[in-house]
């Protein structure tokens, strides 16, 4: 509920607006409280700024303000309103000041409060808001009746210059020569001129009859629909605390009595942000909370899946346990059968390809042949007196579905072929290089001990006499053994 403290030239008194209505209280309520008051200490007061700006103009001000107002604390300079030229607009010319002065009777208030004070704002300048609005005069004279007196603020060019408080009968005779005595007034200190134009009036819960009495006198009542909106001789304190929880401009009381509330709002502002940034992190974590439960179902299906291989795997050990054998031993067997037999390197087709080389060359034969099969980390080719391996790069063994596979062992071939009698160094040459050249080109076959290679870096001489064992050409080459891919396409094949 919206709370109210109304401090009046005659008493002090809560107003609560619990249901759309305000109503008077026996005290404050727990919430904060909006203080409006309506005295004759309120005061505006013009000044002159030079042309200053930022920390230099408000601190210029703050020191009027001290200079103006010596007495009291509730003070503040009010809204410019901006006219005339680029630098006048910039830093007016002109600051109204507005204050309570004296404000003990303000202050003391303030301090037996126990509840947060949102501010405090004075009933001149809540009407000076009221008359400021664009559908109004910018010469405006405000007459603000009320039980405890009658309220006058004069506006020129929309900036307060005036306000009084008289305590006066709620007649129209006697409300009208308050309003013309205040006239005459701004007329002798030529705040206006004096003749024969026609001033604007706001009545606000006003006698009936004072609009007409005071047109005789060059005084004209606007017509709003604030002012229609109220009966006369209404109460129009409501209407300045509804305006005034809408935290006008114009607040005069210091931080220190509102340190409470400000408190509060910043806290609220706080949490406000800390919600938010929860929010946000709510929001940004989702993902990573959805790719979590997707991991989990993942994980969970791949426990499934493994549990189930396991189950197939024991169910395939019972059932090979009825055949009468262990199933390492059957495996061992099979292993065996793979290796040894079904993946064994074809000898026949080895031999047949160096039939073939051979019987090209006119009158060589084979005179010695060692063919053996070993692992790929030992080798015949290297030992004795051999040269180092010119192996021709070969493809590595592919399996079924052409993915490369390394081989598991491999053949070494040892070859020595005896030429024809009579044959000369470089025809001995040319059989032993197209020799070797039809090696090279066998599928998957390097030659390492190369007899045409060590001919080419010999001392090869026409004239020279063959000795015995001259026409002998010795080769040693690696041939493609099976694959670890042959054996498992072996195992895959069986029954």
């Amino acid at each position: 509920m919206a709370t109210v403290l109304h401090i009046s030239a005659t008493a002090i008194g809560w107003w609560g607006n619990g249901s759309g209505k305000w109503m008077p209280l026996p005290g404050p309520d727990a919430g904060p409280v909006w203080t409006v008051t309506d005295l004759t200490e309120e005061a505006f007061v013009e000044v002159t700024v030079p042309r200053i700006f930022g920390s230099d103009r408000k601190r210029y001000i703050e020191r009027q303000l001290a200079n103006s107002f010596p007495e009291s604390r509730l003070r503040c300079a009010l809204a410019t309103h901006k006219t005339g030229s680029f630098m006048s607009r910039l830093a007016p010319p002109l600051q109204t000041l507005t204050a309570v002065d004296p404000s003990d009777r303000v202050t003391t208030a303030l301090d037996q409060l126990t509840t947060p004070l949102v501010g405090v704002w004075s009933t001149s300048m809540l009407l000076t808001q009221l008359g400021q609005q664009r559908s109004l005069p910018a010469i405006l004279l405000i007459v603000l009746s009320q039980p405890t007196g009658m309220r006058i603020v004069f506006l020129k060019n929309r900036a307060p210059v005036l306000t009084r408080l008289v305590a006066t009968a709620n007649t129209a005779t006697e409300q009208a020569a308050e309003v013309l005595r205040t006239l005459r007034h701004l007329e002798n200190t030529r705040v206006v001129e004096r003749g024969n134009h026609r001033f604007a009036a706001l009545l606000l819960g006003t006698a009936q009859g004072l609009a007409a009495a005071l047109a005789a006198d060059r005084l004209d009542a606007v017509d709003t629909p604030l002012a229609n909106s109220l009966e006369p001789m209404q109460d129009c304190r409501p209407l300045l605390f509804d305006q005034v929880c809408k935290n006008p401009a114009g607040q005069l009381a210091p931080l220190r009595y509102r340190a409470t509330y400000l408190a509060r709002q910043v806290g609220k502002a706080a949490w406000g942000a800390g919600a938010l940034c929860l929010v946000a992190a709510i929001w940004a974590a989702s993902g990573n909370v959805s790719s979590l439960i997707r991991d989990q179902g993942m994980r969970t299906q791949l426990q499934a899946s493994l549990g189930q291989t396991t189950s197939k795997i024991a169910d395939a050990d019972l059932a090979l346990q009825t055949f009468g054998v262990s199933p390492e031993t059957l495996r061992a067997a099979l292993s065996l059968d793979t290796e040894e037999i079904v993946t064994a390197p074809d000898m026949e087709a080895d031999f047949r390809s160096l039939a073939h080389i051979v019987s090209g060359i006119n009158g060589a034969r084979v005179k010695n042949l060692q063919w053996q099969i070993l692992p790929l980390k030992d080798s015949v080719c290297s030992q004795g007196n051999l040269a180092a391996p010119t192996a021709a790069p070969t493809a590595a063994p592919v399996n079924v579905t052409g993915q490369e596979l390394a081989p598991t062992r491999k053949v070494e071939l040892q070859l020595t072929v005896t030429l024809a009698p009579g044959v000369g160094p470089r025809l001995k040459l040319q059989q032993a290089t197209n020799i070797s050249r039809q090696l090279s080109q066998l599928p998957g076959v390097r030659v390492v001990d190369d007899a045409a290679r060590r001919l080419r870096e010999g001392d090869i001489s026409a004239g020279n006499t063959p000795s015995e064992g001259d026409q002998d050409l010795t080769y040693c080459a690696v041939f493609p053994g099976g694959t670890a891919a042959a054996a498992a396409s072996a195992k895959d094949d069986k029954p």
